[in-house]
């Protein structure tokens, strides 16, 4: 972004030097100092504010409800068979594919 090199240093020390005075450059440094640290205190507060507005709307307990784990209706989590399920969903999708064939047939044998 800034991309400052040794010769554009050089050049605005110099110019800092001419323009502002060899006697005043510590008071516009210590003036710049304060202005820096206040801008990172207020990037501190917001960050701080915005996190307490997460706080009160609770969304940690939005975030921690939103899962891939299977919970009964007492929040316990359930023991999932990924096996079976599996099984089930390979069962449901032969049926389908053989209901879909039967009806196929049977729809070119009326036409």
């Amino acid at each position: 972004m800034l991309d400052f090199g040794w010769p554009e240093l050089f050049l605005i020390i110099t110019v800092a030097i001419i323009v502002i005075g060899p006697e005043e450059i510590p008071v516009v440094m210590v003036a710049i100092g304060r202005i820096m640290r206040r801008l990172h205190y207020i990037k501190y507060t917001i960050s701080q504010q915005f996190d307490d507005v997460m706080r009160d709307a609770d969304l940690d307990d939005i975030r921690k409800g939103v899962n891939f784990e299977a919970r009964d209706e007492q929040d316990r989590e359930v023991n999932f068979d990924e096996a079976a399920a599996d099984e089930e969903y390979i069962l449901l999708s032969s049926d389908l594919s053989k209901n879909t064939e039967v009806k196929n047939k049977e729809g070119g044998s009326d036409e």
